[in-house]
């Protein structure tokens, strides 16, 4: 009689927190099968038979991670404001981090490929990154980010370049928030970060200097 299917996706699910586990603490390359296996307190053929090898756990761990990394970023809705909607997404960047943080280091694990996207190439090939590009983009067709780029407009370049410049800015807070490096305090954090998007916004959405 096979196994049945609830203690297949329990399983399963336990595997993936651990390889997730183990690559947000070790990064892709500390991941080995029998590590994995020993620490869900399973066999490495239980890990062969749900996902097929090391190859394929990685990529769903990655898969996992990015899948919920979008849910936090389409929780956001829009609002008819492109510069609000563009803050409500940065907010919902790192809401994700704080409750996933695990998650959110396997996204970023190794040198310009992480887990999310194991093949290599740059972050802004990745949908989630999309998102942020299209909100960007919504917020440079109008209003004072509009008026920065005078009457030749804001064109599809200019909208991955200040995409990527908010990208570093959340990420870069992100980072030394999770690993404990902030100098305020919890209760502080939240209205200083968003200040720090609004304060910073202008200019990372202008043209670049001439």
């Amino acid at each position: 009689m096979p196994r049945p299917r609830v203690h297949d996706d329990a399983l399963r699910d336990r595997l993936l927190d651990e390889a997730t586990a183990v690559v947000a603490e070790g990064g892709t390359r500390a991941l080995t099968v029998r590590d994995v296996a020993a620490r869900a307190g399973t066999s490495s053929s239980a890990v062969y038979s749900l996902f097929g090898g090391r190859e394929a756990l990685l990529a769903a761990v990655g898969a996992r991670a990015a899948e919920r990394f979008a849910g936090h970023l389409g929780s956001t809705r829009g609002t008819g404001d492109p510069a609000a909607d563009l803050l409500a997404l940065g907010v919902a960047y790192r809401r994700f981090a704080l409750a996933e943080p695990q998650g959110y280091r396997v996204m970023f694990a190794s040198p310009g490929a992480g887990a999310a996207h194991p093949a290599g190439g740059p972050v802004t090939e990745e949908p989630t990154f999309r998102v942020l590009q299209d909100a960007v983009r919504a917020a440079l067709a109008e209003g004072p980010a509009a008026d920065a780029y005078g009457t030749r407009g804001a064109d599809a370049e200019d909208a991955t370049r200040a995409a990527t410049h908010v990208w570093a800015l959340a990420h870069g807070w992100v980072m030394l928030e999770l690993d404990g490096l902030l100098p305020w305090p919890p209760d502080e954090r939240d209205a200083r970060y968003v200040a720090a998007l609004r304060a910073a916004g202008p200019g990372l959405l202008a043209p670049p200097p001439v």
